[in-house]
């Protein structure tokens, strides 16, 4: 694991200031490409620019649907200077392993399944809207939140090119992780095919007491909740609605300011999951000095930023750092499971079926395709 996966690259720099670090410029990129989609959104609201433009009409024809693939290529079109950035840019200036299988034709067969998943859950939302009113629109979202975790590997593998082997999955950029994936009662681990030996163990160890507990059912019904509640919440207190293309389209950007919301709130959930899986993982029988090992391996693969300041990881950081972590395993304590793990990012992959828009603009994911379904874990 100390080396790059098979098809990465890594080439090191030596010419950048010891006060800059890729985990500080990826937390930059992230920052702008989520404030971007913010404020758009906000001053599209503001100006009621979908009611002016999008048609209004509650009756079906072709056109509903041309209109909505067009907002989707917009969105794509927005998108795309943040995902070079942060899948080839920054990781080549910075000297982190990138993928040599051609990010082009990743990137490409990520957007046009992720653009195509848009596409289909918009047109649903706008049937059942069409047919049973805000009501049905709310059902409908529900239904497709399911449909997205029981999907979620055959997801993965359509947008991020991940391959499945045995029971592990491999994705080409260094930071992916594997899940623990499925609905909740149904899920189960699948490990990173990269990880061997302590490293497989470890992460074993903690995401099997993490699902056993009932810790991951836990976060996914947190953020299911807090995608519908906001779904809710903006069909019965704004002027959205999902039975025109218009209406819908100010949905989706309701959505997306809810789901700034969410990675504002969230992330204190799933920091103090990542302790107590830690903890699990010493009571169940793993060496300190062996976990502590892994998280060190596994943090260097990522981002690599051992430490950080409280309040950078208060706003933007759903995973402790390795320096905290390290530091309640060598104390012994800290809470324990069960607690909602992973709510944060679990929030955003549901978020697709309320059309929020934030999943891909976040730092961890610019660029990344392998990580859009499957996010970076702990």
């Amino acid at each position: 694991m100390s080396t790059a996966p098979p098809g990465l690259l890594a080439t090191p720099r030596r010419d950048l200031p010891p006060s800059t670090t890729y985990a500080r410029a990826r937390l930059r990129l992230g920052i702008t490409s989520v404030g971007t989609l913010v404020v758009l959104s906000t001053v599209l609201l503001v100006f009621d620019v979908a009611d002016s433009v999008l048609p209004e009409s509650s009756s079906w024809a072709f056109s509903d649907v041309a209109w909505l693939a067009l907002l989707v290529a917009v969105y794509v079109a927005v998108s795309a200077p943040f995902d070079l950035l942060g899948g080839q840019v920054l990781p080549r200036r910075y000297g982190r392993p990138v993928a040599t299988d051609g990010f082009g034709r990743v990137w490409a067969r990520g957007v046009a399944a992720h653009g195509a998943c848009l596409l289909a859950v918009a047109v649903v939302l706008l049937a059942a809207g069409r047919v049973g009113g805000d009501g049905g629109a709310l059902v409908a979202s529900f239904v497709l939140m399911v449909c997205l975790l029981a999907t979620q590997v055959l997801l993965a593998r359509l947008v991020g090119a991940v391959r499945r082997e045995g029971d592990c999955l491999r994705g080409s950029d260094p930071s992916f992780v594997g899940g623990t994936v499925g609905l909740p009662g149904f899920d189960r681990t699948m490990l990173s095919a990269a990880w061997t030996g302590e490293t497989a163990e470890v992460q074993s160890a903690r995401r099997e007491a993490v699902r056993r507990s009932g810790s991951r059912a836990l976060g996914v019904v947190a953020a299911a909740l807090f995608t519908f509640v906001g779904l809710a919440a903006v069909l019965l207190g704004t002027s959205a609605a999902t039975n025109s293309v218009a209406g819908l389209t100010t949905l989706s950007l309701w959505m997306t300011l809810w789901s700034f919301l969410g990675l504002l709130v969230l992330p204190s959930l799933s920091r103090s999951a990542v302790i107590a899986a830690d903890r699990s993982a010493l009571s169940g029988g793993i060496d300190p000095v062996e976990l502590t090992r892994v998280l060190g391996t596994l943090d260097a693969a990522q981002e690599d930023e051992p430490r950080r300041g409280r309040l950078v990881e208060t706003i933007f950081h759903p995973v402790p750092t390795l320096e905290r972590r390290v530091g309640a395993i060598a104390a012994g304590d800290g809470p324990k499971l069960p607690k909602p793990w992973n709510t944060a990012r679990a929030a955003l992959f549901l978020s697709w079926a309320s059309l929020g828009l934030l999943s891909r603009a976040v730092h961890c994911n610019c660029g990344r395709p392998a990580l859009w379904v499957l996010f970076p874990g702990d």
